[in-house]
C-alpha cells in the first residue's frame, strides 16, 4: 500500500514539476523587473493561447507518434478558418455553424492528404509540403485572398475567450486520448512509428492506420481552428509555407511530451509540455520588449529543450555522476 502511495506521488511530482518551476521562474522573473501587474493579468487571457497551443501540439503529436512529420497542419488550419469564417459571417454569424464548419473542413482537407499519401504512394514529407503549399495558394484565390477577420465580431469570436475556450480544447484532449487509448490504430502507432516495414509484416494494416489517424488529427486541428481563428486577423499565405513555421513551433511541447509520459501518459504530457512553453515565453514577453522578449524566448526554448533531452537520456547517468562526487567528498572529508 505505501509503495503504490509512493507511485501516485511520484507521477504527480513528475507531471507537475516543469508547468509548476517555469511558473514559479516567470513569477519571480516578473516580479523583479517589476512587472508584477503584467503578470497577474495575464494569467487568464493566455488560457486561449495555451489552448491553441495545446490543440496544435495534439494534433502534430497525433501524426508524430505514428513516425510521420506533417507540414501540412497549418495550411489546413488557415483555409478551414477562411471557408468556415465568412460562411458563417454570410449566414447572420452563426457561431455553431462555424464551429461545425471548422471541423468539417480541417477533417476533410487532412483526410485528403491522408488518401493521397496511400495511393500516391509519396513520401509522406513530400506529400504534406506539397499539400501545404496547395492549400496555401488556395487561401489567397478564395474570397479575394482577404483571408478572415472575426477579432471584433463578438457573437464569432465567444471560444477565443476564458472560460468558452476549454470547450473545444477538452474536446481536442478527449479526441487524442480516444485515440490513443481505445483504438486498435492508435495502439498500432508506436509499432509503425519504431518500425514500419516490420509492422506491416507482421500484420498493422497501414492504410486504415493512416486513414484513421488523419481522421482523428483533422478533428483536433478542427477544434484548435474554433479558437485560433478568433485570436487574431488570418490573411491569406501569399508567402510560401509561412503556415509550416507557426504550426510547427509547437511540436516543442509534444517532445516534452513524449520526456513526461513515463509520468501521466503522452497525452497529458504534450499539455503539460504546452503549459510550460507558454509559461516561458509569455513571462519572457512580458519583462522584455516586444521583439527582444520574443527573441530571448525562442533562444530560452531551445536551450530548455535540449537540457531536458539531455536530463530525459542521462538522467540516471548524472545522478550517478552527481552521487559519486558527494561520496567522494564525504570520504575525504
Amino acid at each position: 500500500m505505501k509503495a503504490q502511495k509512493m507511485s501516485v506521488f511520484k507521477r504527480i511530482g513528475g507531471t507537475l514539476l516543469l508547468p509548476v518551476v517555469m511558473f514559479l521562474a516567470m513569477m519571480w522573473l516578473c516580479y523583479s523587473h517589476d512587472k508584477a501587474n503584467v503578470f497577474n493579468r495575464m494569467l487568464i487571457p493566455i488560457i486561449p493561447n495555451i489552448a491553441v497551443s495545446i490543440g496544435c501540439a495534439l494534433g502534430i503529436g497525433l501524426q508524430f507518434k505514428n513516425g510521420r512529420f506533417d507540414f501540412s497542419g497549418g495550411s489546413i488550419m488557415l483555409l478551414s478558418a477562411i471557408f468556415a469564417g465568412n460562411i458563417a459571417i454570410n449566414a447572420n454569424n452563426s457561431l455553431p455553424l462555424m464551429c461545425l464548419l471548422c471541423i468539417v473542413f480541417c477533417t476533410l482537407f487532412s483526410l485528403i492528404v491522408g488518401v493521397f499519401y496511400i495511393y500516391a504512394r509519396v513520401p509522406i514529407i513530400i506529400t504534406t509540403i506539397g499539400f501545404a503549399l496547395l492549400y496555401e495558394s488556395i487561401t489567397c484565390l478564395v474570397y479575394s485572398g482577404q483571408g478572415i477577420n472575426v477579432l471584433t465580431n463578438m457573437t464569432l469570436n465567444k471560444f477565443a475567450r476564458y472560460p468558452y475556450a476549454l470547450i473545444p480544447l477538452a474536446a481536442a484532449i478527449a479526441l487524442y486520448a480516444i485515440y490513443s487509448y481505445f483504438t486498435t490504430s492508435g495502439r498500432q502507432g508506436t509499432l509503425l512509428a519504431n518500425n514500419q516495414q516490420a509492422a506491416v509484416n507482421i500484420g498493422v494494416n497501414e492504410r486504415k492506420n493512416v486513414l484513421i489517424s488523419y481522421v482523428f488529427s483533422g478533428l483536433i486541428f478542427g477544434c484548435a481552428t474554433i479558437i485560433w481563428i478568433a485570436k487574431s486577423m488570418h490573411n491569406a499565405s501569399y508567402t510560401s509555407m509561412s503556415t509550416v513555421g507557426e504550426l510547427f513551433s509547437n511540436i516543442l511541447p509534444v517532445f516534452i511530451g513524449l520526456m513526461v509520459a513515463q509520468f501521466c501518459g503522452d497525452t497529458i504530457g504534450t499539455v503539460v509540455g504546452s503549459v510550460t512553453l507558454c509559461l516561458l515565453s509569455y513571462g519572457l514577453t512580458a519583462v522584455f520588449a516586444n521583439n527582444l522578449g520574443t527573441a530571448i524566448s525562442n533562444i530560452c526554448m531551445g536551450v530548455f529543450i535540449l537540457a531536458i533531452n539531455v536530463v530525459s537520456a542521462q538522467g540516471r547517468n548524472l545522478l550517478k555522476m552527481i552521487a559519486k562526487v558527494f561520496t567522494g567528498g564525504m570520504k575525504r572529508a
